[in-house]
């Protein structure tokens, strides 16, 4: 006589809750349809803003076969492909990713965040409201194009001719990186945006109605967001931090030029507390069959605030760097055992060769800092080439109703509480399709 099969659904939901915040999203959405007791917990925990354990970046890609309409994820740590729905209107790019949300752009390249998990969206203030835009009407009264002035913080003002762009056209010339200060699930979020002319930076926060131009004269290549600072880094290595929580903006210069120039340069905060600046060029190999061809090469290092310097390393251990148009991070392969240490994990972010070569292959692979050599990220690469690839790390929560428990156990009888409430037609469906 076989043995009944278990009951999965009388689990008692302090330890359903303990496994399922270590689940990675794949299997936590998978979860969901083990039962129903299963479904509405997993339910509960995205709607009250319970995090899961720290999930493994996947990579984020358009298909041929999915058109506009849908979204390819591989996952690094199932090694392999999903599909996801996108909800309208549709996206025309994408220009960086943080907290699980990505900051698209949209056919008049206005900004909108969007988790791609959730489908949750909440747009950003206008391109008509940034400084350095004004809107071109026709006779109709009608948005038609933008004018872009040319000038800088620097005074007195000296001003180049302006650039008259088409509505779709401007947001892929102009924006090169967008940074988010928090996850806007959870509360205030402040988005952070380099753009052009010439590598400004520009902030808004979530749910006001205009950009905020900082009115500072340099160029940024990178810029990262801890405990209430921004940290933009220049190409030349200088590392300006600003704090944009109170009534005026804080400035202050942190590091001062580290070298001539960099080809692409990025800045990160280190798990165990260094902050990293990352350089990345491409170099011209002789030694490769068929001829001459151009490679990666990236570096590491140190930046020592005290010493006013920068040291480069030998490697980062048991750590995996991400590097493109989503915000530079730095993980622990500890915690995230699928990861690859002492590797970056790179996209394509080359502003001026993603735009003018849609159509080019991208720069997309992992890095090893010890053998200085570089794989491929998944073979055949199922991305299409427009738009570029990006990072994402994601997140499962539900903007909205939140409780304030992410990082913290919550008692079964808070969980039972909530799962009693919960409706039996609660929005978790699985909605992963193996691609």
């Amino acid at each position: 006589m076989e043995a009944p099969a278990p009951d999965w659904s009388g689990l008692p939901a302090d330890i359903l809750t303990t496994v399922l915040q270590l689940l990675e999203c794949p299997d936590l959405l998978r979860s969901a349809s083990v039962c129903t007791a299963w479904h509405k917990a997993v339910s509960v925990l995205r709607r009250i803003g319970v995090c899961p354990a720290s999930q493994t970046p996947c990579l984020l890609y358009c298909t041929e076969a999915a058109g506009r309409s849908a979204l390819g994820m591989y996952s690094l740590s199932e090694r392999k492909a999903y599909t996801m729905p996108l909800p309208e209107p549709p996206i025309n790019n994408w220009i960086g990713s943080t907290h699980g949300w990505i900051v698209t752009m949209d056919k008049r390249s206005d900004l909108t965040l969007l988790n791609p998990i959730t489908g949750d969206r909440i747009a950003l203030p206008p391109a008509t409201t940034m400084e350095h835009v004004k809107p071109i009407l026709n006779d109709g009264g009608v948005l038609e194009k933008y004018e872009v002035s040319y000038y800088d913080g620097e005074l007195p003002r000296v001003e180049d001719t302006p650039y008259v762009s088409d509505l779709d056209e401007y947001g892929d010339f102009f924006y090169t990186k967008a940074i988010l200060s928090s996850d806007p699930s959870k509360g205030e979020c402040i988005v952070m945006l380099i753009h052009q002319p010439y590598a400004q930076l520009s902030f808004t926060k979530v749910g006001d109605v205009h950009w905020n131009w900082l009115k500072i004269c340099n160029f940024y290549a990178d810029c990262i967001s801890h405990d209430g600072w921004f940290y933009a880094m220049t190409p030349q290595g200088a590392i300006d931090a600003f704090n944009l929580n109170g009534p005026s903006v804080i400035h202050e210069r942190v590091l001062p030029d580290m070298f001539l120039f960099g080809e692409r340069s990025y800045i990160v905060k280190a798990p165990w507390g260094d902050v990293l600046q990352v350089d990345r060029k491409q170099i011209l190999d002789h030694e490769q069959p068929g001829g001459e061809t151009y490679i990666t090469k990236i570096e590491v290092y140190k930046v020592d605030f005290v010493e006013q310097k920068r040291v480069k390393m030998k490697g980062i251990g048991d750590h995996a760097l991400f590097i493109g148009k989503s915000t530079t991070s730095c993980f622990s392969v500890k915690h995230h055992p699928d990861l690859m240490p002492n590797h970056v994990y790179f996209t394509d972010d080359h502003d001026d060769e993603l735009v003018t070569g849609k159509d080019d292959l991208r720069d997309i692979g992992v890095y090893n800092l010890e053998t200085d050599t570089t794989c491929k990220v998944v073979y055949p690469e199922p991305w299409r080439t427009w738009f570029p690839p990006i990072w994402l790390t994601p997140n499962l929560a539900k903007r909205g109703f939140q409780d304030n428990n992410c990082g913290r156990e919550l008692s079964s009888a808070v969980i039972n509480n909530q799962i009693t409430k919960a409706s039996p037609r609660l929005n978790c469906v699985l909605f992963f399709d193996r691609y």
